[in-house]
């Protein structure tokens, strides 16, 4: 049974029973819903009304209170939601979490931050913005990975209008996923990156080294190419990390002095909940974040049991 409403915590918050929680993280759940969908279709009104009737005041008036759902409506609502379920259930959290991986340092050893994922070039091209959340450190069956839910955009400048005649700025997203750290988990002399190349994915065996080759490049630290250094056993992980789930896509995977660093398009959410869930069941988020961790367990296993670590060649 849960705490009663008046019941409040050591920091001074009060402490809502599941009934409560679920009642108004599925208020701010339903308000942030409603109020994308309606900024989406202004938006959209507003974009064709441009091609169509070129009426500035008409783009203006259907656009313009599209954002302003978005960013005065929308935005507060997911920001509101997210801070009362970290409070009402941020304790359970933690406890899940170091239950699952132990405690985490304090400075992390193993960081994934922006400079890191820009030295680390798991994306092909270069990435202008980045979102991280949901950061840990931990340790699984004696090893050491950090791991993070990453989202790395671009903004990038094309023509636009009739003629081509105008400009428009806007924002590409290159990767979201998971990005994962592991410590001295392979052979030290394995120096490899494998790149996606953004070919449209067909459903070709990416066993076969020739279909691999269209989608994955590989190369050294010092830039130097390595296709036909890919082992069979680094292409079986690369195809089991892919089956892993259905919205799984390699996007990086390095193996440097002796650590392994991973970028996977995933909708796979680590240490946190996805948006898609029902937030009016309480119970349903304790079981779901309970599960994002078994994940990422599973996916240590499959990268450590994997004969691609050793760096045998063909």
């Amino acid at each position: 049974m849960r705490k009663k409403r008046n019941d409040f915590d050591a920091v001074g918050f009060e402490r809502m029973t599941d009934a409560e929680l679920s009642k108004k993280l599925g208020s701010y759940q339903r308000t942030e819903s409603i109020s994308i969908s309606l900024g989406v279709i202004l938006v959209i009104a507003g974009c064709i009304s441009m091609f169509i009737q070129r009426d500035p005041f008409l783009v203006c008036a259907l656009a313009f209170p599209g954002v302003a759902l978005f960013l005065l409506v929308a935005k507060p609502a997911q920001t509101k939601k997210k801070a009362l379920m970290q409070q009402q259930l941020g304790d359970f959290f933690r406890t899940e979490l170091t239950k699952a991986f132990g405690p985490e340092p304090k400075p992390a050893t193993l960081p994934i931050d922006w400079a890191y994922l820009a030295a680390a070039k798991l994306s092909a091209v270069d990435f202008t913005e980045c979102t991280l959340t949901d950061f840990h450190e931990g340790e699984h069956k004696g090893l050491r990975f950090s791991a993070a839910n990453v989202e790395l955009r671009r903004t990038v400048e094309e023509r636009s209008g009739p003629a081509d005649d105008d400009w428009m700025t806007r924002t590409e997203t290159l990767f979201r996923g998971i990005v994962v750290r592991c410590k001295d988990i392979c052979d030290p002399t394995l120096d490899i990156a494998l790149n996606d190349m953004f070919q449209e994915r067909k459903k070709d065996d990416i066993t076969d080294p020739a279909a691999f080759r269209k989608y994955f490049a590989a190369h050294t630290a010092d830039g130097r190419e390595m296709d036909d250094q890919v082992t069979p056993q680094l292409r079986d992980l690369v195809q089991k990390l892919e089956a892993s789930s259905r919205t799984s896509k390699l996007c990086g995977l390095i193996f440097r002095d002796g650590d392994l660093t991973l970028a996977l398009n995933t909708r796979y959410v680590f240490a946190g909940v996805p948006e898609e869930l029902d937030l009016r069941d309480i119970d349903g988020i304790r079981k779901w974040f309970i599960a994002s961790l078994a994940g990422m367990g599973n996916l240590l296993d499959m990268i450590t049991e994997s004969p691609a670590l050793t760096g045998t060649t063909e």
